[in-house]
């Protein structure tokens, strides 16, 4: 990733001189054709898009997503098959009640945190028709809210392997929900009274979500058969979600 510089004889902004990275003026229409991911930290990243006119005949240069509208949430970057031979590890492995389900192609996706999520791609389409349906959500005196990922259906290799572990020390499924592929943490803030949360209930169902963590307003399971008993009981929760 090479990021562009102002060349001797081409115009300036203010305050800039020649050699100093190319900015995007604001307001500039763009379209990402590549993009990269920097490692920050233990477990950060910051994402990279390589921006050119809309019709493609313009290089605007590299730029962090952060600065574009939308930062990037919710846009998929990149799948990630079973490594061969993986077995039952490594982070596409997926648990359910203990019990490995099986290996799992992922796809990295940016959640309200600008962090990268991995979600179970068979997931991806339900999710993302969920986010088009939900659309932004006014909350009362602030900013529009679009319905996006605090965390997503996967989780690291340690804590994947470690599942088993856990339930043998007397863990319990909720700490596993996120490793059975299908779970993921939506932002709705405390829940009740929520714009996203309110939305989620009257609708999430009939996309194939369901409440299914008592005390967690955030956690939804992409679970057709559970939503569809969920809706025949006109409710958008399992029947051990008391709260």
């Amino acid at each position: 990733m090479t990021f562009l510089k102002y060349a001797e004889g081409e115009p300036l902004p203010p305050a800039a001189k020649v050699g100093d990275i190319k900015l995007i003026p604001n307001g500039t229409k763009v379209k990402i054709d590549d993009i990269e991911l920097e490692r920050t930290g233990t477990n950060g990243s910051i994402v990279f898009g390589h921006a050119v006119s809309p019709d493609g005949a313009t290089e605007f240069g590299w730029t962090s997503t952060r600065n574009l509208a939308g930062k990037f949430i919710n846009e998929v970057l990149d799948e990630i098959p079973p490594a061969p031979g993986a077995g039952k590890f490594g982070p596409n492995a997926a648990w359910s009640g203990g019990e490995f389900i099986g290996q799992r192609t992922l796809v990295e996706i940016v959640d309200v945190k600008l962090e990268i999520e991995r979600i179970a791609l068979d997931t991806l389409d339900a999710y993302l028709a969920l986010v088009k349906a939900g659309g932004c959500r006014q909350r009362p005196g602030r900013d529009q809210q679009r319905l996006s990922l605090l965390s997503g259906a996967e989780v690291s290799v340690r804590r994947l392997q470690e599942a088993p572990a856990r339930l043998q020390q007397g863990g319990t499924s909720r700490h596993l929900k996120h490793q059975n592929g299908i779970a993921f943490d939506i932002r709705v803030a405390g829940g009740e009274g929520d714009p996203t949360y309110e939305w989620l209930k009257k609708n999430g169902p009939s996309h194939g979500f369901v409440r299914t963590v008592s005390g967690e307003p955030w956690h939804w399971e992409f679970d057709k058969t559970k939503a569809n008993k969920a809706i025949a009981k006109h409710t958008f929760k399992t029947p051990n979600v008391s709260a």
